[in-house]
């Protein structure tokens, strides 16, 4: 399972990579710590979250998935909702990041949620 991350969508996600950081690709569905509330529509929601390095995840998100930019910590049973080959690039028109595959647009708006800011407050 891969994830391009095109350089687009790297220039957005800039100020949140680094040495420091990592990411997780969270299927917004209520279940985790980090979630405050899950969808009830028929269609998947994703989130890309960011967390400081040594930021204690759990088993909740101890799945990973290859990336450009490196691993991506997901929760393992979403590995069910992902495709092979994946994307996250920019949508121009709207500015926000996108998640699609070579048959699907998986998310057409994947907020960016820096939860090692609210960590650190």
């Amino acid at each position: 399972m891969k994830l391009t991350i095109t350089d687009a969508a790297k220039q957005k996600l800039a100020n949140y990579l680094g040495a420091d950081k990592k990411l997780i690709l969270d299927l917004d569905d209520g279940v985790g710590k980090y979630s405050k509330l899950g969808s009830c529509a028929l269609n998947l929601s994703y989130r890309l979250l960011v967390v400081d390095q040594d930021e204690a995840i759990g088993d909740e998100y101890g799945g990973t998935i290859d990336s450009t930019v490196g691993p991506i910590n997901i929760k393992p049973y979403s590995k069910t909702y992902l495709d092979e080959n994946m994307k996250l690039d920019v949508n121009p028109r709207l500015n926000t990041l996108s998640l699609s595959s070579e048959s699907e647009q998986m998310d057409p708006n994947v907020n960016i949620v820096d939860i090692s800011a609210e960590l650190n407050v």
